[in-house]
């Protein structure tokens, strides 16, 4: 029998609450004092740093929406290097406070990037984002709406981003869900696991949405061997922003040609899910743009491919000249 559906059933038969924190999922920061944390724009996010908090500064973006920065931390490498690395679960994700799908918006998510770069990177502080995934979205949307940040913003490096227009994004879900094997082992799990737990709260909600995730879709190529580590999904947020961009659309390169640094895209050659030609289409929203590929691996890089990923990273900043603290 399979793990996760063999825990439900052992949660069920030994009257375990569900919805109670920490019986299925982990606590978030609301639910536990011990956890490192930051207070911003009415929200508690899990949040932490490494390195000196006066070097340059690192702002990681995780993918989802919805995932958290577990699978990211080999970045924390970077500290080494002279700079601070910032980890942290966007609102709802993660180990971050939990909030009703009614209070998100796009303008709400870059309110809250700009404190945490306020909060980080106070006043001139030169800082890059390391966006993965949707945080590579999400970076570029702040860079669309602020450009430089008053010069702040150094650069970027974007791993593999799903879209930055909502006709972009409508072609990377086609080519993403049309992986899938509709009777295959994949949903039939996420089939078998509904029928005992609903999604009625955010711990049972989240849990469903690790098991349906858990081995990320069949055109990504993640290996199954080393899985990514996660805290927790964000399942509403995670539903909640897909709802938002099916009903207001969204357009994230309208200013994307007046940001003068030159712009990393990362990519894994396996991924057909954001293959080259997608990732030649947003490289050329930018002004300057370069594309890298890691050969052998797919979406889960960071994670499967850490040395690789790191080294094209601090090949990037010396080729923009950010320098790590005493360098």
């Amino acid at each position: 029998m399979r793990v996760l559906p063999l825990l439900l059933l052992l949660l069920l038969a030994s009257c375990l609450d569900p919805g109670e924190p920490g019986n299925l999922v982990p606590r978030t920061v609301t639910e536990d004092a011990a956890l490192p944390r930051l207070a911003i724009n009415g929200t508690v996010l899990h949040a932490e740093a490494f390195g000196d908090p006066a070097n340059p500064v690192v702002v990681v973006l995780h993918g989802g929406p919805g995932e958290d920065y577990r699978s990211l931390l080999p970045l924390q490498a970077l500290a080494a290097d002279g700079y601070y690395v910032v980890f942290w679960d966007q609102r709802g994700c993660g180990l971050s406070q939990r909030h009703d799908a009614s209070i998100y918006s796009f303008a709400l998510l870059l309110e809250d990037l700009e404190q945490v770069v306020d909060h980080y990177a106070p006043g001139a502080r030169p800082l890059v984002f390391i966006g993965h995934s949707w945080g590579a979205m999400y970076a570029t949307s702040f860079i669309n709406e602020h450009g430089s940040y008053g010069g702040r913003i150094r650069g970027a490096v974007l791993s593999e981003p799903g879209a930055f227009t909502k006709a972009q994004l409508d072609a990377f879900l086609r080519r993403l869900m049309g992986s899938y094997d509709l009777f295959g082992e994949q949903l039939n799990d996420i089939a078998w696991s509904g029928q005992f737990m609903s999604a009625d709260d955010h711990a049972r909600a989240d849990y469903l949405m690790m098991i349906q995730s858990a081995n990320g879709a069949p055109a990504e190529h993640l290996d199954p061997a080393n899985p990514e580590p996660r805290f927790r999904s964000g399942a509403v947020v995670h539903r909640a922003l897909l709802e938002l961009a099916e009903k207001e659309g969204f357009d994230w390169t309208t200013h994307l040609s007046s940001f003068e640094p030159t712009v990393l895209f990362l990519r894994g050659d396996l991924n057909e899910a954001a293959n080259l030609a997608s990732q030649q289409e947003m490289a050329s929203s930018y002004r300057h743009a370069e594309i890298v590929t890691i050969h052998g691996v797919g979406h889960s890089m960071v994670w499967e491919r850490p040395a690789e990923y790191v080294q094209d990273v601090r090949d990037y900043f010396a080729r923009i000249g950010f320098a790590g603290g005493g360098r």
